[in-house]
């Protein structure tokens, strides 16, 4: 009947848009993936993106969301630009942490070899690490792929080989954006903190010329400098 048809048409219709919106699908072996993420390492200089930053608990309750600009240089520096309504910059080298609070004119250092349960380092997780280092490092699991909002990214879960680094970060997961395959998201959680960090990138862009001062750790004249112990 005409009812029929017309009805036929519209289930058609849904499951065409549905099939859309999922996108493609796409087995990834783990290896070849590991592969693509050493060609994105291999020429690695500079990235650039915005990012969200959730903290929640280990019952799933939002503690905290902010947004910010990350830059990243192919020496393991890290830049997080915090916007307000609390602006601050952290700072992140391979020995220290710093967190500068320019409206507060002040900035608190950590010293990462004291404060090992300090997460900004694994915001490198898939930016400058290589397939290799990832395999080398931690377990590595295959969690299948899935739509970050335009993007189509495949999931590992990463759960670190030495129970050292275990104690601090019990398991990530690395979300990878198969177009470029630059992270789309990071979810840590944290052994020590009882909490949980996602992390989630757009408008990411790499090998930019960054200006080096962009990683200077010196401070505009009148900050008080303080040693965290």
């Amino acid at each position: 009947t005409r009812f029929r048809r017309t009805l036929g048409l519209m289930l058609a219709a849904l499951l065409a848009t549905a099939a859309l919106a999922e996108g493609p699908k796409i087995s990834w072996d783990l290896d070849d993936a590991l592969r693509q993420v050493d060609r994105q390492a291999d020429d690695f200089k500079s990235a650039m993106a915005r990012v969200d930053m959730v903290r929640r608990d280990l019952d799933g309750k939002e503690l905290s969301s902010e947004t910010g600009t990350v830059f990243m240089d192919n020496r393991g520096n890290i830049r997080l630009d915090v916007d307000g309504p609390t602006p601050r910059t952290l700072m992140v080298t391979k020995s220290y942490v710093y967190i500068h609070y320019p409206d507060q004119m002040r900035v608190e250092s950590y010293k990462l070899s004291r404060h090992k349960g300090r997460m900004e380092p694994y915001i490198r997780l898939g930016f400058t690490n290589s397939g290799r280092d990832l395999k080398d490092d931690y377990l590595l699991t295959a969690l299948g792929e899935r739509d970050i909002g335009d993007n189509r990214t495949l999931g590992l879960e990463l759960t670190p080989e030495k129970e050292s680094a275990r104690a601090v970060m019990g398991r990530a997961q690395l979300w990878i954006d198969q177009a470029s395959w630059m992270p789309a998201q990071q979810v840590i959680a944290a052994s020590g903190r009882g909490e949980e960090l996602t992390l989630t990138y757009t408008h990411v862009a790499r090998n930019l010329e960054l200006n080096p001062d962009l990683f200077s750790t010196r401070w505009p004249r009148g900050t008080d400098k303080q040693t965290m112990k």
